[in-house]
């Protein structure tokens, strides 16, 4: 009995016919998209349904293969429900999961098998191509900040079941860990990468790689941005130059901090300057005539995440230094460059002038001209001969 029925089944296969029982219904439909297409790695999902004949009775296998019948590609996928189908229609919707380019690609077909030994294969197709692996996995980063904690996730690309994948974090140490959202059938795989975001993090590369069946890589990155409070450097300085307080404030922070100077005052000169690329904020005052100077100034940063304070000493000068060679030296070479130039232009006015004026002759120029013998040509001498003649 089995030897015959795998010869029907071989025939079938060849003839490309749809019923194998002779005296079985035929009445059978099927709702089917002819191709899909997926990426390696990945998974694919192919929704169907079938109606059948009241003479078929349940239960109803239902068998996609490729090839030999005998050789099933997919079983009946568990996690779809009859929901919403007629008596006489059923799901065969089912997953196709960790494709392989090059052995998950070709023709699918369903098998349908009831009672003693009924069979029925549809003649219809469902055309699997699988191309390379271009989907990336997305990262999700939280607002982050300075000491509070912070979980960031990376997920395996595609919604599939059971993903045979490997998660890699570079560029942060922390705690990782592995899990799982959604429904049945649409899950979500992820991994959490926690830490304690700190202010030498921030404009870090996080990336993360993700291998899929050992073989298949995708990576994706992201550039952190921690926020923290300010943080006043060391490179602040207060210095006196005769009776003049000058002071500078260099305060970093994410956002630019704003720096401010309790002491300020009308008269005070004051200006600011900021490095975005370096997080930097820095303030100097100038202020003159102050007297009674405090042996120490407070500077005042703030930003969104904090503030802090600094009191910067104050360094006495018995005067006000020269202004040193590295200032001077650009006006110097601008002074010498305009007066070059000025001089150059006047030369050469000059001499253009002088080119396009007309020459006057001297008079002794014009005498020792006309007094010149002038030779004749022998063209001129016989042009004359011939004319006296």
């Amino acid at each position: 009995m089995l030897q015959t029925l795998l010869f029907i089944l071989t025939v079938i296969k060849m003839t490309d016919c749809e019923i194998l029982n002779p005296g079985a219904p035929n009445n059978f439909s099927i709702k089917v998209l002819e191709n899909f297409t997926g990426e390696a790695g990945l998974c694919i999902r192919v929704f169907c349904s079938f109606t059948f004949p009241q003479s078929v009775s349940d239960p109803i296998r239902r068998t996609w293969f490729k090839g030999d019948p005998q050789n099933p590609a997919v079983e009946d996928a568990n996690y779809f429900r009859n929901v919403g189908f007629s008596h006489n229609e059923k799901d065969c919707s089912f997953l196709l999961n960790h494709l392989v380019q090059g052995e998950s690609d070709g023709e699918y077909r369903l098998k349908l098998e009831w009672g003693k030994g009924n069979v029925y294969i549809f003649p219809q197709t469902v055309n699997i191509t699988v191309k390379e692996l271009t989907q990336k996995p997305p990262i999700k980063v939280p607002l982050l900040t300075e000491g509070d904690e912070a979980q960031i996730t990376c997920k395996v690309p595609g919604n599939c079941i059971k993903p045979l994948a490997d998660i890699v974090w570079t560029g942060i140490d922390g705690k990782t860990s592995r899990g799982v959202r959604g429904v049945p059938g649409q899950e979500e795989h992820f991994s959490i990468l926690t830490f304690h975001p700190k202010p030498e993090h921030h404009n870090t590369n996080l990336t993360c790689s993700v291998a899929l069946q050992g073989r298949t890589w995708t990576e994706s990155t992201v550039i952190l941005k921690v926020r923290y409070a300010p943080k006043i450097l060391n490179s602040s300085r207060c210095f006196v130059w005769g009776d003049e307080l000058s002071c500078m404030c260099v305060s970093s922070g994410v956002p630019l901090p704003q720096i401010y100077w309790p002491i300020l005052n009308s008269t005070a000169k004051h200006c600011r300057a900021v490095s975005t690329e370096n997080n930097i904020s820095i303030s100097n005052i100038s202020i003159p005539a102050l007297r009674n100077i405090n042996a120490s100034i407070e500077c005042v940063s703030k930003n969104l995440i904090g503030t802090t304070k600094m009191e910067i000493q104050v360094h006495n000068r018995v005067e006000k230094p020269k202004e040193s060679w590295s200032l001077s030296t650009p006006w110097i070479f601008f002074t010498l460059s305009v007066v070059l130039n000025v001089i150059f232009a006047s030369c050469l006015t000059v001499i253009l002038w002088k080119r396009e004026k007309p020459t006057k002759p001297k008079d002794k120029d014009h005498v020792y001209m006309t007094a010149m013998k002038r030779e004749e040509s022998v063209y001129e001498t016989i042009k004359m001969s011939s004319e006296r003649s």
